[in-house]
């Protein structure tokens, strides 16, 4: 998992388990205990190795890493919440959490994106009922996020809305998906996004068929 999304997972999945494990060492970017598994095999933190393949020459793959905006770095809001003095019993801890929350509900989107033929991994949350039926859910960087635990920041959360073009799809947990990304904010039931994308292709991730790096 790099740096980053360890950061971002630790800090969403402290919400959850304030208490029994020390939220200096999640917020930090420390490991993150797992909290439940699925029947794919991932567990609540799992991110998804990067892509490594020949390009496509319709879409250009992008990381979680490229919706963040330049100068934006969920470091330093840490550092301006100074959650390194807090203490498991501090009440301090939840009135911190709500401010992070507020914070990541704002975090803003990469303007360079906007418009762009792109595709990107990660793993999915229907917001419209049945996973088979779907036509509508969100893309997030880490198994578990917006249903297991909190969402991450708005910029780390793509609102996807499958094109009539595109043929019947069939979710799986993680996916590959191409489209075209917009900056976008929405308020959806289970998350606020920063970025709303148009898909042509939903792909099912399937990490010993497909050309993934580990």
């Amino acid at each position: 998992m790099n740096s980053k999304l360890s950061i971002f997972c630790g800090a969403v999945v402290l919400s959850c388990i304030i208490g029994a494990h020390s939220p200096v060492l999640l917020a930090a970017g420390g490991s993150i205990v797992a909290q439940a598994s699925s029947d794919s095999g991932f567990r609540i933190g799992d991110t998804l190795p990067p892509m490594k393949r020949a390009p496509s020459g319709d879409y250009q793959d992008i990381g979680w890493d490229s919706l963040l905006p330049e100068g934006w770095s969920v470091e330093k809001i840490m550092e301006s919440l100074n959650l390194n003095a807090l203490s498991d019993n501090d009440p301090k801890a939840r009135e911190a959490l709500k401010k992070l929350r507020e914070m990541w509900d704002k975090a803003p989107a990469n303007a360079k994106l906007n418009n762009k033929r792109v595709s990107i991994a990660g793993f999915v949350v229907p917001l419209d009922g049945e996973r088979e039926k779907t036509r509508e859910f969100l893309l997030v960087p880490y198994f578990g996020a917006c249903i297991h635990a909190p969402a991450p920041p708005a910029n780390q959360v793509i609102h996807v809305i499958v094109s009539k073009a595109a043929s019947s799809v069939k979710l799986t947990p993680a996916a590959l998906i191409s489209g075209t990304i917009r900056v976008v904010r929405s308020d959806t039931k289970l998350a606020v996004t920063s970025y709303e994308m148009t898909v042509d292709k939903v792909e099912p991730y399937k990490p010993d068929e497909s050309p993934f790096a580990i």
